[in-house]
């Protein structure tokens, strides 16, 4: 019996997920995109199936039959058939729902109950379907859908897992905070009477951080980056480069504790490759380098607080549902392109000091240190 999800709330962005299946299943192809996100009207895939393990001992496929128009739904390895239907359908349904979703507002939100009736009729209960348990042990746990599909210039047929982002709800984040992601400086030029005076900053909306940079700055208080809090972490980013956390403890003292007001990935990096921290030969070359693999590894797998092997998790790639209902991808022919794309629209963001932890002087071992943390977002608009 497939459970009804009428009136069942999701945020938008596990919204997107259902509606990518719709959306696919209707048009039976997905578009690359260039390294701005436009079309590539001569690069697709063809969608021939979606795998979705939408029950704990079932495994069901939504097979495309382009020919037909129709897509079947049957359980994997058997050849019972559990409903026939036009491509038209879901195309349809893709359409009411994104409409849905774009004109109700919140954080939490239902979709329209015609959707919600169709979800029955192909048999999803899980709008956020859980992971392919085999194809998860095969291509890792990053992957929101897979895809059969064929390449339409190779035609060359494989399974492919993507991770999908969606440009209608609230900006997807990258790389999240979490009290495992801090950075810690050590501070010269403070007392204990000082730690007390900066710890207690505060304003009616949250810890101040404008008014704590000050007092930094007016009481000639020095930062150097000693390490990252946790070894996990700093293990994590020695994988992607020997110096990566030193980069990117220069990325977040930039972010939080200049006066630049431009935090975008790339104008940052560009900063820095001026200043060039490091003293590399080839400073353009070698900082951006840096920054994109760690948008990759953020992107593919890697977080602050669980140890990482180095390896990607998504082997497919990454699906953007555009602010229009379009649907475009990057996939690993497209690798390049990606990383481009990630590196120009991204930027540092300022997360919750009390969430996570950050921003009050430590004392350890007669010393002064001072934990700062930031997230990386996609930005609003595309460039």
């Amino acid at each position: 019996m497939v459970e009804s999800i009428v009136g069942k709330t999701l945020n938008k962005g596990e919204w997107a997920e259902f509606y990518v299946m719709l959306k696919l299943l209707g048009e039976g192809k997905l578009y690359t995109a260039d390294n701005m996100l436009k079309k590539k009207l001569d690069s697709y895939l063809d969608v021939l199936k979606i795998i979705r393990q939408e029950f704990e001992t079932q495994v069901l496929e939504y097979i495309v039959d382009q020919d037909n128009a129709i897509v079947t739904v049957k359980p994997q390895g058997s050849e019972a058939v559990l409903a026939t239907i036009p491509m038209q359908e879901f195309e349809d349904n893709a359409v009411t729902l994104f409409e849905g979703l774009k004109r109700v507002k919140g954080m939490s939100v239902a979709a329209p109950d015609s959707v919600c009736e169709f979800a029955k009729i192909i048999y999803v209960s899980k709008p956020k379907a859980p992971a392919v348990k085999a194809l998860k042990k095969q291509f890792g746990g990053k992957n929101d859908i897979f895809i059969e599909v064929r390449d339409g210039q190779t035609a060359i047929v494989s399974i492919l897992g993507f991770s999908i982002k969606s440009k209608f709800g609230q900006n997807p984040t990258l790389f999240n905070a979490g009290s495992s992601s801090q950075y810690l400086y050590k501070l010269t030029g403070c007392n204990d009477a000082m730690m007390e005076e900066f710890n207690a900053i505060s304003e009616k909306d949250g810890r101040g951080w404008s008014k704590c940079k000050e007092y930094l700055s007016s009481h000639l208080v020095s930062t150097e980056f000693a390490k990252t809090q946790n070894p996990i972490y700093a293990n994590n980013l020695f994988l992607i480069r020997e110096s990566m956390a030193k980069i990117m403890a220069w990325c977040v003292k930039d972010r939080l504790l200049s006066a630049n007001d431009n935090h975008n990935v790339k104008e940052t990096v560009e900063r820095m490759a001026e200043e060039n921290p490091l003293n590399v030969t080839n400073p353009q070359v070698y900082y951006e380098k840096a920054l994109k693999d760690f948008l990759i590894a953020g992107f593919t797998g890697m977080t602050a607080g669980k140890v990482w092997d180095g390896k990607e998790q998504v082997n497919g790639g990454y699906i953007v549902v555009m602010d229009d209902g379009d649907i475009l991808c990057y996939h690993s022919n497209d690798r390049e392109s990606f990383r481009d794309y990630l590196y120009r629209n991204t930027f540092f963001e300022y997360v919750s000091a009390d969430k996570y932890a950050w921003s009050r002087i430590q004392k350890i071992g007669g010393e002064y240190y001072l934990p700062l943390n930031v997230s990386v977002r996609f930005n609003s608009k595309t460039r």
